[in-house]
């Protein structure tokens, strides 16, 4: 049998036989206590050796403040998004191209292109190729928005002028030798009754009118301009209908006769308006003793009117209305244009129904 031997007792260190629990337990009861005290005082030391700071942020500005401040962020805004766009720079060269365009084509003016007038009972004149009618200088700048065979102005007070010479009617077959074969509402002539009336009834109680026909003489519906009642209109309008006719502008006695528009502008200016249409199918002539007529030279027909405008306050608007009831003349053309343009007026052809060419 095997024997074991025995350990020997261990034997207690002299730190286990020199103290017993509750002295331990105090010892390391006072190592905390000490510890904890000295942790507190190095705590409290540099904590008050140490500055606290606090940065407040922005102060928020008051209500009227903040309003201006969105305004300026939203004009920037606008300014950022409505602002141009870059325009790239060009290139240019002082050397031949080597494509070269096409010609433009010539393009045909309001003036240059004439007119067709409508029958007696239609409605009116039509205005040239593209429909856009002439304007005026502008009158008084306060009265009746006025028309007549497309030339347009503004004016507080305005005369028609109409030539009723015998070629106004035997051109366009309303009379021949001498004699009427059409009468009233019936000739071809009533187109230009039509736009007078027209014009007539577009005016103001405020815009004064009268009414000038010549041919040999020149006679005028009224002594001196009339405000635009509804009584003076219509009766303007049976004055235009009835006696705005073939042999109704007969030279007066003592003075020579004719296509007299000397006479007639001088009717016209007479009356001191601030527009005046004239609408004439050629030049002026004087009838002479012996028989015959003999053309009134252009610088005797602006003469009268420079004569004329010299008597106004305001210098007048005088548009022109070349009737074209026959073969187009240079010569008229050029004398009805020049009186237009040197009385700040416009210059405008209409080509009649029935017209002889």
């Amino acid at each position: 049998m095997e024997i074991i031997p025995e350990e020997p007792p261990v034997k207690a260190g002299p730190a286990l036989r020199r103290y017993s629990p509750p002295v331990l337990i105090a010892v390391i009861a006072l190592h905390l206590l000490f510890g904890g005290a000295a942790a507190l005082w190095v705590v409290s030391k540099y904590s008050a050796s140490r500055k606290l700071t606090f940065n407040a942020g922005p102060k928020s500005p008051n209500p009227s403040e903040r309003a201006l401040e969105h305004r300026v962020q939203l004009q920037k805004k606008m300014q950022s998004v409505s602002a141009p766009p870059a325009v790239p720079k060009r290139v240019l060269t002082t050397g031949l191209a080597k494509v070269t365009l096409p010609p433009l084509p010539e393009i045909r003016t309001a003036e240059s292109e004439p007119h067709t007038m409508m029958g007696a009972g239609g409605a009116g004149a039509a205005f040239g190729a593209t429909g856009a009618p002439s304007l005026g200088g502008g009158g008084g700048g306060n009265g009746s928005a006025i028309n007549f065979f497309g030339i347009r102005d503004i004016s507080t007070s305005v005369v028609i002028m109409i030539d009723v010479s015998d070629s106004m009617f035997t051109r366009t077959g309303d009379a021949s030798g001498r004699k009427l074969v059409r009468h009233g509402k019936d000739q071809n002539f009533q187109v230009i009754r039509e736009e007078a009336i027209k014009l007539v009834q577009s005016l103001t109680p405020q815009t004064r009118f009268g009414i000038v026909r010549w041919s040999g003489g020149a006679y005028s519906w009224k002594a001196e301009l009339v405000p635009a009642t509804e009584e003076n209109k219509q009766a303007a309008i049976a004055h235009i209908q009835g006696e705005v006719d073939y042999k109704n502008g007969k030279p007066k006695p003592g003075k020579p006769g004719g296509t007299r528009h000397d006479y007639a502008l001088a009717e016209a200016f007479s009356l001191k308006p601030e527009t005046i249409y004239m609408l004439t199918d050629g030049n002026a002539t004087e009838s002479q003793a012996g028989g015959g007529l003999k053309p009134i030279p252009p610088q005797e027909i602006y003469r009268v009117a420079e004569e004329g405008q010299k008597e106004l306050t305001k210098k007048a608007h005088l548009h022109v209305i070349y009737y074209l009831n026959s073969q187009e003349k240079s010569d008229e053309v050029n004398m009805l244009r020049g009186l237009a343009s040197r009385n700040s007026g416009k210059f405008q052809k209409v080509e009649a129904k029935g017209r002889k060419k």
